[in-house]
């Protein structure tokens, strides 16, 4: 991922810059102190909104992508301590138990996670495997004092891992909404087409500045986009979690 950044923020640099070095080729922006102040006070007001909302996209990507990771984490956990209670039921609970929780974890590996990873909606098939776990706790006899306690406690197992599913799979279609793409567009076309008009300033410096400014707001767009789904491209938050409560269940 890292070289196609550098592709785009370089592409966008040289274009800004090239736009620059023209601009001040054919005379443009030699208009001097006036042009600046009123320049100025727009670009103040333009690049300060596209930082600001770029910022706080970038921070919400942040935390979703970190309430992805610590979804999976813990639902993992909770299923490995719901099959633990789960061994202490009778019969058929615990086959029963067993088998799905096998099959869920499975599912998740094979099947849900690409769907996450290609942004495809996740089916209701793993859903029906935590139901069958929980019609099983709900219908196993609980002849003691221990039973009834592990009965209890594989219940609320069964519920942090319907609360860490769901969590997990919102993650998946946390992806921007197109209002909120055309607004990053706008304000980066109209603060990097603003900073072409400054004058006073040598032409060199002129480019630099303006080919730095396209690529820093480029740059953050390109993360931002790269972030906005936890478990593709830069984020890519695995399933390492379940792999390992499958390596224990086999």
């Amino acid at each position: 991922m890292l070289w196609e950044a550098l592709l785009w923020v370089i592409v966008a640099a040289g274009l800004a810059g090239t736009a620059a070095y023209l601009l001040r080729r054919r005379g443009k922006g030699r208009d001097g102190e006036s042009t600046n102040e009123s320049v100025g006070q727009v670009f103040t007001l333009v690049g300060g909104l596209q930082v600001v909302l770029a910022s706080f996209l970038l921070i919400g990507m942040l935390d979703t992508n970190a309430g992805a990771a610590k979804a999976a984490s813990e639902e993992a956990d909770q299923l490995l301590a719901l099959q633990w209670a789960g061994d202490a039921l009778p019969e058929p609970a615990r086959s029963t138990i067993t088998s799905a929780v096998h099959a869920y974890t499975g599912e998740v590996i094979e099947v849900e996670w690409p769907a996450m990873t290609s942004g495809s909606e996740v089916d209701n098939t793993a859903w029906n495997q935590l139901s069958a776990v929980r019609t099983a706790i709900a219908a196993s006899p609980a002849t003691d004092e221990w039973q009834r306690s592990r009965q209890i406690a594989a219940a609320d197992r069964l519920w942090e891992v319907y609360e860490a599913r769901q969590v997990r799979v919102e993650a998946a279609g946390s992806a921007l909404s197109p209002m909120m793409w055309v607004a990053l567009a706008l304000g980066a076309i109209l603060s990097v087409g603003l900073s072409l008009l400054f004058a006073g300033t040598s032409a060199r410096v002129h480019v630099l500045v303006v080919a730095s400014f396209a690529a820093l707001v480029t740059f953050m767009i390109f993360t931002i986009f790269e972030l906005q789904n936890p478990y593709g491209r830069a984020a890519a938050v695995t399933p390492a979690a379940f792999d390992a409560v499958l390596a224990q269940l086999t």
